[in-house]
């Protein structure tokens, strides 16, 4: 049985960045918590990705089926179902999004992890739940790459998959910014 502690519960982008990468059932399995995601963000905000179509169009939007992961036991849903869980959601929903603020209650009263980009609510976790440990996609990404000795063509394929699908690019200000950036640019290699 899966203990809290275990537990890493992705926000809405970082579920859509990872999904679009078209590996995420492997990116799932290197991680060293299980994977957890809010039932709301499953069905409310992380609804589709984009199947890019010729250049720089989209073609498409595909569903997205957390289904065989969650049966595979790789993917958790949760939901609020306590008072304390359904407080700290509406305190949080006053200063982020809906899905972050139920990922972040979640994660504060069951001991979990958070991963998300978004600089406002990283930034709001800090200042007013800092217990929460905080990860985002490239840590995820880079963890799946370091665990399984990914090729590079394979990781910069999943990385030009999740920007073409999720529309991501990290910031200049993230840690791993360099790593993305020499991945990115690079053509080709193993």
């Amino acid at each position: 049985m899966t203990q809290p502690q275990d537990l890493l519960l992705l926000d809405a982008s970082c579920l859509l960045n990872l999904y679009a990468t078209g590996r995420f059932r492997d990116i799932a399995a290197a991680q060293s918590r299980r994977l957890g995601v809010a039932e709301y963000v499953v069905e409310q905000e992380a609804l589709y990705v984009w199947c890019p179509g010729p250049g720089e169009a989209r073609e498409e939007r595909v569903p997205v089926d957390l289904s065989p992961l969650i049966a595979e036991g790789l993917v958790l849903v949760l939901r609020l179902e306590h008072q304390e869980e359904e407080a700290t959601f509406v305190d949080l929903a006053a200063l982020v999004d809906d899905g972050e603020a139920i990922t972040v209650a979640l994660a504060l009263h069951r001991g979990c992890a958070v991963a998300t980009d978004d600089r406002k609510a990283r930034r709001v976790i800090v200042e007013r739940v800092p217990s929460v440990p905080l990860a985002s996609t490239l840590e995820l990404l880079k963890r799946w790459a370091d665990e399984a000795s990914i090729s590079h063509s394979d990781l910069r394929a999943a990385m030009l998959a999740m920007q073409a699908g999720a529309s991501y690019a990290p910031g200049e200000r993230d840690p791993l910014y360099g790593w993305w950036q020499a991945v990115i640019q690079a053509e080709g290699g193993t």
